[in-house]
Parts: structure tokens; C-alpha cells; sequence
């Protein structure tokens, strides 16, 4: 039956061609290990079989993550190939930390621990800073940051916790960047600057709190800013987005650019991210896009410009003005954010402006001023709060009685 031939051999190809693929790559990873244990660590070639690896990506996760298995350690051949063992499994930690290998998270957590050496130990740190949070992660790395031993594990303990979303270890940064060790200081700022978005506050704050390293600082912010613009076009939407505002906390305006190209990005979140961080460095695109969805209709848009609007004045200013113009526009939807938002970044030159809008024809604009007038906390506001209490709106009056409670007594 010839055709029944014609049909299957195709298939049969396929499986043929597919196991092949499989078992090359195999062989592929095998090789490169081979690589990892013949040589001297950190020499070229193993450098090369390392990023070798990392080319190949996931397909060769499963035998990375089986060279860190405890099994590994024990017995005959461990003790006659430690130091070729010590080389592969360092390597796979690199490996599986630059790939985002978030299964090998779990297989590295013991990893760090004084059982082991320390280039096993510190590539298994910086690995799971960047396979993202999972409690066992933060649980111990943590109990690193008490090696009593060993200063740098220390460190990497620290920025580890830092990219796990977890400032448990900061002082211990500032500590070794300010401090009077330069080797230590170089060695704090070289992974700030590996630790992509994660690092930047801290950078930003030291490079003003600590000027005897400014200019190191300044280089490595420069280092992370062109990783970060890279990143703005990279398929992840929360890459792009955490990039974006990373770049409005550095502050450099040679971004702006590279920002405005996503102000029509597909995310939601990533425009509002990008309009934020070029609104902080005193666009005005990106300042006109946030005043321009404070009056959106829809009230998700609304909420995402009153949400930018507030950090662009809390950690930049120079919106302070637009929004007390905003006070007076025709629109109530727009009067009541720009209310919401004084309160919120604490503008206290805003009070007089505010005390008016609690007279305002519209309740909701009268609600947001009172609880304004309540964040700020001046005492110049009692008297027209308690005028309020009486309000025909019950909403105006319940806040204006929570303003004064804030206030406390007279």
C-alpha cells in the first residue's frame, strides 16, 4: 500500500530528526562541561564553555542542574575529581543563574553554605538573586550575612537579598562602599552594577551619601543605564517596564529617547512607567501624557496618572504647579485628582488652594481636598474642616471629622 508509506515515512523522519536534535544537544552540553572540568577556573576556556552553555539555554538545564546534586559530593570519585567537580558546578550555577533557570533555584539554595568553596558558593549567591523570590531563597542567603569568616560572602549575600526584593542587607552595601577598603568598595560596586534595575536606588543614593567614590559610582550607573535602554525592547513587558523606571531614577536625560518610544508600547504599565521617568527628567511629553489620562474616561487610566503624578513630584518635583492650575479646570474628574495628588506628595505651599476647593460645587473634589488637607496635617485647615462636618455630602463630612483627627487636639 504505497500510500499508507508515502504518509509514515515523514513521521518517521521526524522522530529520527527530533531524537537526533535531542541527542546532540546532549552531547552539545556534555562537551562543554568536559570543557568547565579541564580547566583552570576563570581561565579563557572556561569562560568560554560557560557562555558556550549559555548560548545553548534551557535545553541543557536538566544536566546543569544534576551536577548540583548532593549525590555529587559524596564517595570515592568526589574525593579523586573534587577539583574538577568544583569547576563544573561552579560553572552550571553560572549558567543557570544567566539563563533564569527558576527550577535550580532549590538545588542552589544549599550551595552557598560553608560546606562548600568559595567559588561554588559565591556563583550559587549571585545565581539565586537572579532566579527571583521564593522564601528557602531569602531564608538562606540570609543566614550568610552572618559569615563571620569571610567579608565578601557577605557582600554577595547582600546584593543577593537586595535582587530577591528584600533590603535586609543594604547597610551591609553601604558599609563596603563607603568604607575605607578600596578593593572591598570595587568589589560592592562592581555587583551593584551586575544587579541590573535592582541596584539602581541604591546607587543613586550612595553616589550623593559617599563623593570619595562618586566617580566609580558614576561609571557604573552609565554601565547600568545602557543595559536598561537595551532592555526597553525586550519581549518581556515587566523587563521594560522595571527598565523604564530604573532610567527615570538615574536621571539621565540621554535616555529620554529611547523612553518616548513607549509611550505607545502595548502595556499599559509600561506607558505609564515611561511617562513617569521622562515626566522626572522634565519632558514634557511625558508630563502632557499623564495630565492627558487624568482625564481619561476610563478610571483605570485615571488611577495609573494619579499613582505616576505622585511619585514624579515626591522623588523629582516640577509638577506642582501644572497640578494647582488643575485646581481650577472644568472638568471635576480633574480638579479631584489634582487634589489627590497635592495631598499625597505632602505640597504644603497647596493648602490655600485646597481650603478653596473644599467649597467646590462638586462632592468629590470637596472629599479629596479635605483628605488632602488631612495628609499635610497644617493646622491653618481646622477651621474650614470643621465647617464641613456638617456637609450635605456624608462623604465630605466623614473625611472632614478623619482630617481633624489627624490634626489632633487644638
Amino acid at each position: 500500500r504505497p500510500g499508507l508509506r508515502i504518509v509514515r515515512l515523514p513521521a518517521l523522519l521526524l522522530l529520527i530528526i527530533l531524537f537526533q536534535g535531542c541527542s546532540t544537544t546532549e552531547e552539545q552540553v556534555q562537551d562543554q562541561i568536559e570543557v568547565l572540568a579541564a580547566n583552570e577556573l576563570e581561565s579563557p576556556e572556561w569562560r568560554s564553555g560557560v557562555d558556550e552553555l549559555t548560548r545553548l539555554g534551557r535545553p541543557g538545564a536538566r544536566q546543569l542542574v544534576a551536577l548540583l546534586d548532593p549525590g555529587q559530593y559524596r564517595g570515592v570519585k568526589y574525593r579523586e575529581f573534587r577539583a574538577e567537580r568544583e569547576k563544573t558546578r561552579t560553572g552550571a550555577a553560572i549558567v543557570l543563574g544567566r539563563i533564569r533557570h527558576r527550577a535550580a533555584s532549590a538545588s542552589m539554595d544549599d550551595r552557598i553554605t560553608v560546606a562548600y568553596t568559595f567559588p561554588e558558593r559565591s556563583a550559587a549567591l549571585r545565581a539565586v538573586g537572579k532566579l527571583g523570590f521564593t522564601q528557602a531563597a531569602v531564608t538562606n542567603v540570609t543566614k550568610q550575612l552572618a559569615d563571620s569568616l569571610n567579608s565578601t560572602i557577605r557582600l554577595l549575600a547582600a546584593v543577593a537579598l537586595l535582587k530577591l526584593g528584600e533590603g535586609t542587607g543594604i547597610d551591609t552595601i553601604r558599609a563596603a562602599v563607603s568604607g575605607p577598603d578600596d578593593q572591598t568598595a570595587q568589589i560592592a560596586i562592581a555587583e551593584l552594577e551586575n544587579a541590573n534595575y535592582f541596584g539602581v536606588p541604591l546607587l543613586v543614593r550612595m553616589r550623593d551619601g559617599a563623593p570619595e567614590r562618586r566617580e566609580q559610582l558614576d561609571k557604573a550607573l552609565q554601565v547600568v543605564r545602557l543595559q536598561l535602554e537595551s532592555q526597553l525592547a525586550d519581549d518581556d513587558p515587566d523587563l521594560r517596564r522595571e527598565s523604564a523606571q530604573a532610567l527615570g531614577d538615574i536621571g539621565d536625560p540621554e535616555a529620554i529617547p529611547q523612553l518616548a518610544l513607549l509611550l505607545g508600547d502595548a502595556s499599559n504599565l509600561v506607558r505609564y512607567a515611561a511617562a513617569t521617568s521622562m515626566a522626572r527628567l522634565r519632558d514634557e511629553r511625558g508630563i502632557e501624557f499623564l495630565f492627558e489620562s487624568l482625564d481619561d474616561e476610563d478610571p483605570i487610566q485615571r488611577l495609573n496618572a494619579v499613582r505616576s503624578l505622585i511619585d514624579v513630584e515626591r522623588l523629582s518635583g516640577g509638577v506642582s504647579e501644572r497640578l494647582l492650575a488643575s485646581l481650577g479646570a472644568p472638568d471635576a474628574r480633574l480638579r479631584s485628582a489634582a487634589a489627590q495628588i497635592l495631598g499625597r506628595a505632602q505640597i504644603e505651599e497647596a493648602v490655600p488652594s485646597l481650603l478653596e476647593a473644599t467649597t467646590d460645587d462638586d462632592a468629590q473634589v470637596r472629599w479629596s481636598a479635605v483628605i488632602s488637607l488631612g495628609r499635610i496635617g497644617t493646622h491653618q485647615s481646622r477651621e474650614a474642616l470643621q465647617s464641613l462636618l456638617d456637609d450635605e455630602d456624608e462623604t465630605v463630612a466623614y473625611y472632614a471629622q478623619w482630617a481633624l483627627e489627624k490634626l489632633g487636639a487644638g
